[in-house]
């Protein structure tokens, strides 16, 4: 069946465009933090923490308000990437070695996904269109600033933890799901618009069999963040 004028066309207009949009954004933020001293780049983060902080507040009023949402008990703020904003927060305004590590992983592992493969209540140009995008590019640039501007640098047993978290928030949310019928985190099934979930098999097994791909790919992201060993003297 051909898209209508009202569906969401990947890699259309709108999207391409809020692709470059949070592409400049995290390229702006990350200029204006290397271009500054240390009481600089603590107050940028602060700030974005903040921005953060907002949105996250934001986007749950507007979806307890807004129709186009749907239930209450499927807007409740327990999404991955509503968990995230939250500890995006407590990263970029306390610098929680675990926080920042889980969102590095996380967020540039699992939650970027959802910008390539946005799950849209509303097309553009509804208020859900913005907010998606919103939130979800604002994840992109902290997930960004936190190693770059903040300083932060992988260290220890920083993979397995942010593994073991990802695994805590599944765990805990799948008798949520089962109780309110929804599907937060994706454990009753994968997005209808498609993902890599797709090709795991049922859910929620689809995760059991992600756990060593996860550790490989954080393994690998880790090394542009790795923390430095000291020279002997």
């Amino acid at each position: 069946m051909e898209p209508t004028s009202t569906d969401f066309i990947r890699w259309g207009a709108p999207h391409v465009s809020a692709l470059l949009a949070t592409l400049l954004c995290a390229a702006a933020v990350i200029t204006i933090g290397l271009r500054s001293n240390e009481q600089g780049r603590h107050t940028l983060c602060r700030a974005l923490g903040l921005v953060l902080a907002a949105e996250f507040v934001g986007e749950h009023i507007l979806r307890q308000c807004l129709d186009s949402y749907g239930p209450w008990q499927e807007n409740l703020p327990l999404h991955f990437c509503s968990i995230m904003l939250v500890i995006s927060f407590i990263a970029l305004w306390w610098r929680k070695r675990w926080a920042c590590a889980f969102v590095y992983y996380g967020v540039l592992a699992a939650s970027v996904q959802a910008l390539i493969t946005p799950a849209l209540v509303k097309p553009y140009p509804s208020i859900a269109f913005f907010i998606f995008f919103i939130s979800h590019g604002l994840l992109f640039v902290a997930a960004l600033t936190i190693p770059i501007v903040q300083g932060w640098r992988t260290r220890g047993k920083d993979i397995v933890r942010s593994v073991l978290l990802g695994d805590i928030y599944l765990l805990s949310i799948i008798p949520i799901n089962i109780w309110l019928g929804t599907n937060y985190g994706f454990t009753q099934h994968g997005p209808e618009e498609g993902s890599i979930l797709d090709y795991l098999g049922p859910a929620p097994w689809y995760y059991l069999w992600l756990q060593l791909p996860a550790l490989l790919l954080f393994y690998v992201m880790s090394f542009a963040v790795r923390e430095k060993k000291a020279s002997a003297a």
